[in-house]
């Protein structure tokens, strides 16, 4: 009978004498059998409390996976993790796998249900179909242009293209995280995206003041509301939101994102201080009922708005809610704020959780005291509804105040932009810092979007050249 040759020893590891036997052992590499073309690497692994370790053979196709799998066995026995896998779940590790994996990361960090709807967008309609089959470990720069070449097919903006680099970069670093991907592989290196042309001075996030809306503009639009919404409006779908045009000022003269006008309730709106506190917002989630969530990024903040908007427009609607005449005097109104937020606060005391308070202590949605709600739902308005009337209002100053009709390029949040450049800063004379802080944004964001570097010198140098 033929004696089996045996297979050469390329490398072992440490002595071990883990697995309960006491009989030391090693990691070892094995190299191709005569005629045969595989590596092998054999290690013990833990097998449960008090039972002996189990042997454990990895295969490999080329030395060089080889080694990698035995360096892993060695660092896992090192420190304790996790062994490495075999070629089976290797082989089901892949990018829609990884996106899986993503998604769920995304979702127990908390994030809103907007950013999860947007990341499943991306992974859905770009990453997945195009890369979806490519196993992680062999994830490489050439697939990564894959999906934007595909991406740009339908993704038409230079921020949504970057969006969708940008998710998959997160993917790459949870791959690292998980060990689905060598740390040594960037599959991202040399992946560029065409740099659009910015204006001098400017970042690729500054907003052209062309967009932002002047104040006779949004005056004309705020009364269109209020005439197309009020009592003697002819259309049933304007009527049943009779705020439409007081929300439209908000926006204008506060900054508010529509999801923060949405969730403001008459209990954060303070008639003494001259402000509202901006401390939730409205989320709607796709297919699933809406819901009063944290502001974006958790900062709560103040807005200070005109007295004419919070006494005429804002009281009379905070009154109502709170169960008294329309026309109570102010100390009525604030004494039934007051009474509504401690009775909030007597309810967070009774649910035992400290992080509660009378701004977040959850309300059910329909009993809450919405400022600007849909009268047939009483709910405030999806986005999607919003938008329709905004646009039938939109369409009313084009035939009937043409002087101060509104271009198609600007749109509804674009309110938010005049609230901070044309209102803030150029008429109340706010510094920037404070601008940022009525926002709710960062400094940096609000001077990457408003402020180019050297426009006062370009301006000064200007007038100086006009004499000569």
């Amino acid at each position: 009978m033929a004696t089996r040759k045996k297979s050469s020893l390329l490398a072992q590891g440490k002595q071990r004498r883990e697995g309960g036997t006491g009989w030391p052992w090693r990691v070892r590499l094995y190299g191709p059998r005569p005629g045969r073309s595989g590596y092998q690497v054999k290690f013990k692994v833990p097998a449960g409390d008090g039972e002996p370790w189990t042997p454990v053979l990895r295969r490999a196709a080329t030395e060089e996976e080889a080694r990698k799998i035995f360096a892993q066995a060695e660092w896992a026995l090192d420190t304790e993790s996790d062994a490495p896998v075999g070629a089976d779940v290797r082989a089901s590790r892949t990018i829609k796998a990884l996106s899986e994996a993503f998604l769920k990361d995304s979702k127990d960090r908390g994030k809103a249900p907007r950013t999860m709807e947007a990341r499943e967008s991306r992974a859905r309609a770009h990453i997945v179909p195009t890369i979806g089959d490519v196993v992680v470990a062999k994830w490489r720069v050439e697939h990564s242009r894959q999906v934007m070449e595909q991406g740009g097919r339908t993704i038409f903006s230079d921020r949504g293209r970057e969006d969708l680099r940008t998710q998959m970069a997160a993917m790459r670093k949870l791959a690292w995280r998980l060990g689905w991907l060598d740390r040594s592989i960037d599959p991202l290196d040399g992946l560029e995206l065409g740099k659009a042309t910015v204006l001098q001075g400017a970042t690729e996030h500054y907003v052209d003041p062309r967009l932002r809306p002047e104040k006779r503009q949004v005056n004309a639009v705020a009364h269109a509301a209020d005439v197309l919404c009020g009592p003697d409006g002819s259309d049933p779908l304007l009527t049943r939101h009779p705020m439409l045009g007081t929300k439209i000022r908000v926006a204008a003269f506060g900054g508010l994102r529509l999801g923060e006008q949405n969730g403001l309730r008459a209990v954060d709106v303070f008639f003494e201080r001259g402000y509202v506190q901006v401390n939730g917002s409205w989320i709607t989630p796709r297919g699933a009922p809406g819901f009063r969530g944290p502001v974006k990024n958790h900062v709560i903040h103040e807005v200070p708005l005109p007295q004419s908007l919070l006494r005429n427009e804002l009281m009379p609607r905070v009154a109502v809610l709170l169960g008294i005449p329309a026309d109570s005097p102010l100390q009525r109104v604030i004494n039934a704020q007051e009474e509504e937020r401690q009775r909030r606060v007597n309810l967070a005391r009774r649910s035992g959780d400290r992080t509660l308070t009378w701004w977040n202590y959850p309300i059910p949605p329909l009993e809450e005291h919405w400022i600007f709600e849909d009268t047939v739902t009483g709910l405030p308005m999806r986005p999607e509804m919003h938008n329709d009337r905004w646009h039938r209002i939109r369409r009313w100053v084009d035939e009937n105040d043409p002087e101060n009709a509104w271009p198609r390029t600007i749109v509804y949040r674009n309110l938010r932009h005049h609230a901070a450049t044309r209102w803030f800063h150029e008429e109340l004379g706010e510094p920037w810092e404070v601008v940022a802080q009525y926002l709710g944004d960062k400094l940096t964001t609000v001077l990457n979007h408003y402020v180019r570097a050297g426009e006062d010198a370009l301006r000064d140098s200007v007038s100086k050249l006009a004499l000569h």
